[in-house]
């Protein structure tokens, strides 16, 4: 498993050689809203492109050697007590047809004589109203983000007009502050990526991403948004990693796929375990972003540790989020399906054949969620992810629940298994640990010992499982 770092992904962006185009998202300027239709809001976010690579990059209108630029909303919001992050929202891609050579990232742009090509150092911009004309917004499934490669023209999945076909789509249940989203505790982040065969060739699509902090407005019924205040374009970053300047103890790795290293195909992993405040467990929060994997994600197990045993790992308020299909997109939105096992907590979703290519993986500029509770304490532990195109997995370190250890229930070593181990339970719960044996008498493994363990050990001893 290769891992690279953010710096890594950003070398063009930090002024070292690249010999090649490398477009970024250098300003993430603003969202237009259209207004709803059926529940589904529309909105559009203005990008402004810029080439921290050393040569020009295409920008041909009318072909395949131009760039597509995606636009998405993410949540953060408290549930609970605990925070949840959700990407909520998904536009088609708007085809590039001319580049102007502004300086909005540079100072010494090298402009490109005419409109075909984004000069070296050079920006240009695409606002909003722009970025949400319908009829020049093409699909993502022709999209290739590991090559760049797509097909033009585009095909029309869906009429070019309407309030919502096509832009940037976000249910009214995820902005709503009456549904769970109220403007003291809910957080939004726009994104924009850029997808361009010339600069996936070179190998640079792992900073195509940039997000950006927006407020959403505290009215009814129709919800616009600015940008926030003192927040600014993290350039290079997808909106995933926003998710750490929102909340502490966030962790999130970059991992190469499997298959995709020659031009580096890229998912990102992120995780928090948060405590309960009133002590009854722990909230596990996971999101994987796929940042241009071509091969994309079809499961995602969270393994509990090995070692001890693993039926006292309760698993409740399972969660599941992934992005919604719209506007004419073949894919198929069943969600994963969720399950305990012996070993595992695991979602899995679709196969991959020739026959059956459309299944609900994690495609490309996507994030899904995953989230439980579970009384057992945090550990470093593993996930896998499974390659949807390709099969096989790859293998992630993050934390998971604590499985715990199960002796015998012969808890005050007499050689007999009876009420006498109840009796020295009880007795060591209180205090007293002459006639126990077995080291701590938290024997369920919640943390404290108390008249649950003594229960526990009844159980046991009467010929409970673990």
């Amino acid at each position: 498993m290769n891992r690279i770092s953010l710096l890594s992904a950003l070398v063009g962006f930090a002024g070292i050689a690249a010999a090649q185009p490398d477009v970024i998202v250098g300003d993430l300027t603003g969202i237009a809203g259209y207004g709803s239709s059926g529940g589904i809001f529309a909105y559009s976010v203005g990008t402004t492109s810029c080439n921290a690579g050393d040569v020009p990059l295409n920008w041909i209108a009318n072909t395949n050697q131009h760039p597509v630029i995606g636009q998405r909303l993410y949540r953060w919001r408290v549930v609970n007590g605990v925070g949840q992050f959700d990407q909520v929202g998904a536009s088609h891609l708007k085809h590039g047809f001319t580049a102007l050579q502004g300086t909005v990232c540079y100072s010494d742009c090298q402009a490109h004589p005419d409109g075909s090509r984004l000069g070296v150092h050079c920006s240009d911009p695409y606002g909003s109203f722009l970025n949400g004309d319908q009829f020049g917004l093409g699909p993502r499934d022709e999209v290739n983000a590991y090559t760049g490669a797509y097909p033009y023209p585009f095909t029309s999945r869906s009429p070019s007009t309407g309030t919502i076909a096509r832009r940037l789509q976000v249910l009214a249940a995820d902005l709503d502050p009456a549904q769970g989203n109220p403007a003291a505790t809910t957080i939004y982040l726009c994104e924009g990526q850029y997808i361009a065969p010339d600069d996936a060739a070179a190998g640079n699509g792992a900073n195509n991403a940039s997000y950006r902090r927006v407020t959403r407005s505290s009215g009814t019924g129709n919800w616009a948004f600015v940008n926030t205040i003192g927040f600014t374009t993290q350039r290079g970053q997808a909106a995933i990693f926003g998710w750490q300047t929102i909340e502490t103890g966030v962790t999130i790795h970059r991992y190469v796929v499997p298959g995709e290293a020659a031009l580096g195909g890229v998912i990102d992993v992120a995780y928090k375990v948060t405590p309960y405040s009133d002590g009854s467990g722990w909230h596990y929060e996971y999101m994987v972003h796929n940042q241009n994997s071509d091969i994309s994600l079809n499961s995602f197990i969270v393994n509990f540790p090995g070692g001890g045993q693993t039926g006292c790992i309760d698993i409740e308020n399972v969660g599941f989020r992934d992005v919604a299909y719209h506007s004419g997109e073949p894919y198929d939105g069943t969600d994963w399906a969720n399950t305990k096992t012996a070993t595992a907590y695991q979602w899995i979703g679709p196969t991959y054949s020739e026959a059956s290519p459309n299944g609900n993986a994690l495609r490309w500029g996507t994030s899904f969620s995953f989230r439980f509770d579970s009384t057992r304490y945090p550990v470093t532990g593993t996930a896998t992810i499974g390659l949807f195109k390709t099969g096989g997995s790859m293998s992630v370190p993050l934390l998971v629940p604590n499985s715990c250890p199960c002796p015998e229930p012969d808890y005050n070593c007499d050689g007999a298994v009876n009420g006498f181990d109840i009796q020295a339970t009880e007795e060591a719960v209180n205090g007293d640990f002459s006639n126990f044996c077995a080291g701590s008498a938290d024997l369920n493994g919640d943390g404290a010992e108390n008249g649950f363990d003594i229960q526990y050990a009844e159980e046991r001893v009467n010929g409970a499982p673990c």
